[in-house]
């Protein structure tokens, strides 16, 4: 039998409130030599039979159970060991994949790059559309890398608006399963950060990888839904703040371009109003938030980047708590997304 050209490859953990709707979406879409794989693991909720339901109609659909829940990292390794395509795009399990894009990236994965990027249309919880989400500051059109260039890799990094440029966002890239294996061997401080996707394929960067960037949206992505945010948001903005940089800084080094470029988008998208916001959430919630905690995060936030990041460290600092709390509505003058996220901090992925 010929191998798969891809695989769909869907973790999920408690989310059969939105895995039917993602597999409405996905069924469609399934065209000769594409499977569709869900690793659950360890679903408390109807997930198995939402799945099951979507499996009698649509047999390319596999799902496989674990007893336990592995964690995003783990889950995702799993489900990509799981695939028999050569190319794997990995899903989240609350997204909606558009019509025609598994067959957009059967024809662009012909050309054989190492990843494909693709972008998606955000939408609000109930995926009513909002707006595009670009993954670059200037490049619009097609373009594809060889990040083993050092131009080309500085002009990539430079570019980068957010980090699903550094594959952050799980239903951005499409990969080669051979690329991913042939980055298997990551350090174990990757496990545990919530970036382990993000880190076996940066950690091909300095050998040399082709990134073809499509420049399309190929699925709508479900804002508010943010499943890191299980255990409150200081230690959401932590997951970001210290893990991410240290997969960049494991790397590339903790002073090279690269990881510069890491933590500059990583500020662009934790922007003082929402550093704020979360620090008025810590002061009135202190049974999940961690203050102190927070205090260190945004140092590192902030410090040794620059006279204006430091005036901004200055701004979370001198702000009185007492300011906070009397802004009831706070968040209406936060117009970053994960301010929303944090009031749906009870949905868990």
């Amino acid at each position: 039998m010929a191998r798969n050209l891809l695989s769909i490859c869907i973790p999920t953990y408690n989310f059969a409130a939105f895995i039917g709707q993602t597999l409405d979406s996905i069924a469609p879409n399934i065209l000769a030599g594409v499977e569709v794989i869900v690793l659950d693991g360890g679903s408390t909720d109807d997930t198995a039979a939402v799945v099951a339901d979507r499996q009698r109609r649509h047999p390319q659909i596999k799902y496989h159970r674990q007893e336990f829940r592995g964690g995003i990292d783990r889950d995702i390794a799993k489900v990509v060991d799981l695939a028999e395509g050569e190319y794997c795009w990995l899903f989240s399990a609350d997204d909606i994949m558009k019509p025609g894009a598994v067959r957009s990236v059967l024809d662009h994965i012909k050309s054989g790059c190492d990843i494909y990027m693709c972008e998606h249309m955000k939408c609000d919880f109930k995926m009513h559309p909002i707006s595009t989400y670009p993954i670059f500051n200037r490049i619009r059109a097609p373009e594809v890398f060889n990040l083993g260039d050092a131009v080309q890799r500085a002009r990539y990094f430079k570019e980068a608006r957010t980090t699903e440029a550094f594959f952050s966002f799980l239903s951005c890239p499409i990969f080669r399963k051979d690329l991913w294996e042939k980055g298997g061997r990551i350090p174990e401080s990757f496990y545990g950060t919530n970036w382990a996707l993000a880190g076996r394929l940066m950690s091909l960067i300095p050998e040399g990888i082709t990134v073809h960037y499509l420049a399309k949206p190929l699925l709508d992505k479900r804002d508010c839904n943010d499943s890191f945010l299980e255990h409150g948001q200081v230690n959401r903005l932590r997951i970001a703040v210290e893990g991410f940089p240290h997969i960049a800084e494991t790397i590339f080094g903790p002073d090279a371009e690269e990881t510069l470029h890491v933590r500059r988008v990583i500020r662009n998208e934790y922007t003082i109003p929402l550093i704020l916001f979360i620090k008025r959430a810590a002061v009135m919630n202190p049974q999940v938030e961690n203050f102190e905690k927070l205090k260190q995060i945004v140092a590192k936030h902030y410090l040794n980047a620059g006279m204006i990041n430091r005036c901004k460290y200055w701004v979370f600092a001198l702000t009185p708590v007492s300011l906070l709390r009397s802004l009831g509505r706070f968040k209406r003058i936060v117009t970053s997304k994960e301010a929303v996220y944090a009031e749906r901090s009870g949905r868990v992925r």
